[in-house]
């Protein structure tokens, strides 16, 4: 291999004479001094990332504790106004909720029905269903949780349908129904 000469501009703008080994030389040595640099600034990065996601995790930490100690101060107090307004069983009254299912009270505005003759035919519609449904006969079962609330579910036979219930903070709320598998 023949040894080439190049010209490389100095510091002061004066041309120099250099081999080209010196110049190859040259170049690995800018290229590794490159890659140090670009390490050097990734494990800044590394550690700035690093030290943000610890940080990150002290400040969760802090706020689920601060979580916790309110949820353990609030949680008594809770239970105690839910169990002192826990509805009785005695005032649950099945063919009153049961209509107002059937009405559509549960449902949300834009699903309710609108002007007199609708929310009229509703309410006719509601009161003959469900009075031709209990009157072949209901079954109601009421379970107590901890004396915070109560579960309602009325088996209606004719109509197919359970109907469920929840009563806690003095309302009974409707949850849901669902139909009674047939064993045939």
């Amino acid at each position: 291999m023949a040894n080439t000469t190049s010209f490389a501009p100095s510091v002061n703008g004066s041309s120099q004479r250099r081999s080209s080994s010196s110049v190859r030389s040259s170049s690995s040595t800018t290229s590794s001094s490159s890659n140090e640099i670009i390490d050097t600034i990734s494990n800044e990065l590394l550690i700035q990332y690093g030290l943000m996601a610890i940080g990150a995790l002290l400040i969760l930490k802090l706020i689920f504790t601060a979580l916790n100690m309110i949820i353990l101060f609030a949680l008594p107090v809770i239970y105690l106004y839910a169990s002192a307004n826990c509805p009785s069983n005695d005032t649950f009254d099945a063919k009153k909720e049961l209509k107002r299912v059937m009405r559509g009270a549960h449902l949300p505005e834009e699903h309710q029905p609108k002007g007199f003759i609708e929310k009229s035919l509703t309410k006719l519609t509601a009161s003959i269903t469900t009075e031709i449904a209990t009157s072949l006969g209901y079954e109601i079962r009421i379970n107590d949780y901890f004396g915070i609330a109560k579960m309602a579910c009325v088996t209606v036979q004719f109509a197919g349908y359970e109907y469920y219930w929840i009563g806690i903070f003095d309302r009974w709320r409707y949850m849901g129904q669902r139909e009674i598998p047939t064993n045939t």
